[in-house]
């Protein structure tokens, strides 16, 4: 592989990744990626590489971790000019390039040239798809199973009485929040009446619920922890309907849960993952443990 495929491997590697960084995959973003790798010349198993990051939600870590890789491979201006030739052909490829496609470029060539942080990196590439495709994210298949997951089990746990309540949508947004509380909550085999209570407060203050939508969402939170709800898939879905200031909410709401009897090593493992999968800065993350943990 010469040094110039290497490094568009690298780095659609780490668009690839950060494509999941609001919880979904655009079809649009996965073409012109497909057609960027088409245009690369990538062997099948280059090309593998790339789309198994298209497959299922990556997190900020793993992305930071890729991203390093493509920094460890830019020496020079010459070989920086190449990455930013390539991100300009992808915002190019519909044929379009507009005044935010072309800030976006030029904020992304600043961080080349400084070269400071893998952090700073990482935003301005998932500043690509957000503002480059302009994203209006539907419900793909993860979507729509997790939803009518929740509004089957509402309607058994309601008797169907929720609907003259609430919307199916914000429905969905309480749930997911309790969910992940749940997952924490349950991580020792059980909830216990504190943590559930705690759940209940944090959801009657996050939404401003009271009886009987809290209490028909308490339970079906209940159950999904019983059930043992996918982190990957409900934290992928949160992301796609949220933006950062509630996925922070969501991270504290965690960590409120997990602080009832002090942090054990699988619940601190726990959140830190949960954070990844929010995607979360690792230092907001060290920033909300040290403040729970004082």
């Amino acid at each position: 592989m010469t040094k110039t495929t290497k490094t568009q491997l690298a780095l659609l590697k780490v668009l690839a990744a950060a494509a999941w960084a609001d919880g979904s995959v655009d079809p649009r973003e996965s073409e012109h990626l497909r057609n960027r790798m088409s245009s690369a010349g990538l062997s099948p198993e280059e090309t593998s590489e790339v789309t198994s990051l298209l497959e299922k939600p990556v997190s900020y870590s793993r992305c930071e971790e890729l991203t390093r890789e493509l920094l460890s491979l830019l020496k020079t201006d010459a070989e920086r000019r190449e990455v930013i030739a390539e991100v300009e052909a992808l915002l190019r490829a519909d044929g379009t390039f507009d005044k935010d496609e072309r800030e976006v470029l030029e904020s992304l060539s600043g961080v080349m040239d400084a070269m400071s942080t893998a952090d700073g990196f990482i935003g301005r590439i998932t500043s690509v798809f957000r503002n480059a495709f302009a994203r209006k994210s539907g419900e793909g298949e993860l979507t729509r199973y997790i939803k009518n997951a929740v509004l089957q089990n509402m309607d058994r746990v309601s008797g169907g009485a929720w609907r003259e309540k609430i919307d199916a949508d914000t429905l969905n947004r309480y749930t997911l929040f309790g969910a992940v509380l749940g997952r924490v909550a349950d991580l020792d085999g059980e909830i216990s009446d504190a943590e559930l209570e705690r759940i209940r407060k944090l959801l009657s203050d996050q939404f401003d619920l009271d009886s009987p939508l809290l209490d028909w969402v308490v339970t079906s939170v209940q159950e999904a922890s019983s059930a043992g709800a996918d982190r990957q898939g409900l934290l992928s879905e949160f992301n796609r309907i949220s933006g950062m200031k509630e996925r922070r909410e969501l991270l504290e709401a965690a960590f409120a849960v997990a602080s009832l009897a002090g942090f054990t090593a699988e619940e601190t493992q726990e959140l830190r993952a949960i954070s990844n999968f929010l995607w979360i800065d690792p230092r907001d993350f060290n920033e909300i443990r040290q403040r729970f943990s004082a």
